[in-house]
């Protein structure tokens, strides 16, 4: 997940369409000159308040100009509850769609403006008709789950060629994923093996097996000469075998905070409310730390701090975090737009 740019830019310019407004105006005129003249000053304040308040107002999209943002309380989940994935916004679009009678290519995300892309592959169809069919589902369900400062790409899928021999490089690869479990196991590192420790690289007579190796493990020479005598008696297309050696509680330390730093994040990403702008992680001397960056000038009054904190709270003391996190010791801070720190969670 980590990125060699410690933060992911998201950036949404947000605005009420200019009929938008006129209605609105409409609308409140129209309730003023029902009441008596008497009052009259005062309610033209109360409407020029009332369209300043709208016009400015963060709660808006490009996408979703014309519909007031619903501000959700803030809600983390885990990625994995007892075993599987907990629906997301991606899957949740996936279905969406899917439902509509599309075939789905991908649903994403990317930073830069905060971006959701849906890619379907089109048959009878016209991309502008799908757009028609989707655009208005889509957003209604954005707008019911708080979503309110993105992009939104409806986008035709291209037909992906399929490369002659790429079937056969797969069933070459699971034959050495199986092999390398197998050796694994023998010694005594049945727990190890099931963790991705083989790769491969290049094709045909110059692929490499690429090994990764806990560095725990003092059997390392001849865990690896047997993993190329099976190998060579399988008589499979590999030119060498590469080791690269790595500690695996970092790793593992590293791989759980990948997905407890991307619940926090994923929870207020594309809500202008928190401006997130990007997530950044590391792990140091057992140490778990986890920055999140904002567009904010200035901190966010200390209503939503509590609240921000009181989410990541009881996120953490769910029983699925719990088991994550473990005795592993961390900071949490959310950062200013000048890199400032207003928020700090640590245990």
């Amino acid at each position: 997940m980590k990125s060699t740019d410690p933060f992911k830019e998201l950036e949404e310019q947000l605005k009420v369409t200019d009929g938008s407004k006129e209605q609105l105006r409409s609308k409140i005129m129209q309730s003023t000159n029902e009441k008596k003249k008497i009052h009259f000053k005062k309610y033209v304040w109360i409407a020029a308040a009332c369209i300043l308040f709208l016009v400015t107002s963060p709660f808006y999209s490009t996408t979703m100009a014309s519909i007031v943002a619903k501000v959700l309380p803030i809600t983390i989940t885990p990625q994995i509850s007892e075993g599987k994935p907990n629906p997301n916004l991606t899957s949740d679009l996936f279905k969406l769609v899917e439902k509509e009678g599309y075939r789905v290519s991908s649903v994403g995300t990317t930073p830069s403006p905060f971006t959701i892309e849906v890619s379907i592959h089109l048959e009878d169809s016209k991309l502008k008709q799908a757009k028609e069919d989707l655009e208005s589902k889509i957003t209604s369900y954005l707008y019911e789950n708080g979503y309110d400062d993105y992009e939104l790409k409806i986008t035709e899928a291209p037909e992906i060629p399929t490369h002659e021999g790429s079937d056969g490089l797969n069933k070459e690869y699971d034959k050495v994923r199986e092999i390398v479990k197998e050796v694994f196991a023998s010694y005594g590192y049945a727990e190890e093996a099931e963790y991705e420790l083989a790769g491969m690289k290049g094709t045909g007579a110059s692929t490499v097996v690429t090994i990764d190796m806990p560095d725990h493990i003092d059997e390392l020479k001849e865990i690896i000469a047997d993993i190329e005598k099976e190998i060579e008696r399988q008589d499979l297309d590999v030119k060498e075998v590469e080791v690269n050696t790595f500690n695996l509680q970092h790793r593992l330390q590293d791989n759980r905070w990948s997905m407890i730093s991307s619940d926090i994040y994923d929870a207020m990403v594309g809500k202008s409310t928190y401006k997130l702008a990007g997530l950044s992680y590391q792990v140091k001397d057992g140490h778990s730390y986890v920055w999140i960056k904002t567009d904010l000038d200035k901190p966010l009054p200390q209503e939503q701090i509590a609240e921000i904190k009181k989410a990541i709270q009881d996120y953490m003391a769910l029983s699925e975090t719990k088991e994550q996190i473990r005795d592993d010791e961390y900071t949490i801070e959310f950062l200013l737009k000048n890199g400032k720190s207003f928020v700090v969670i640590t245990n």
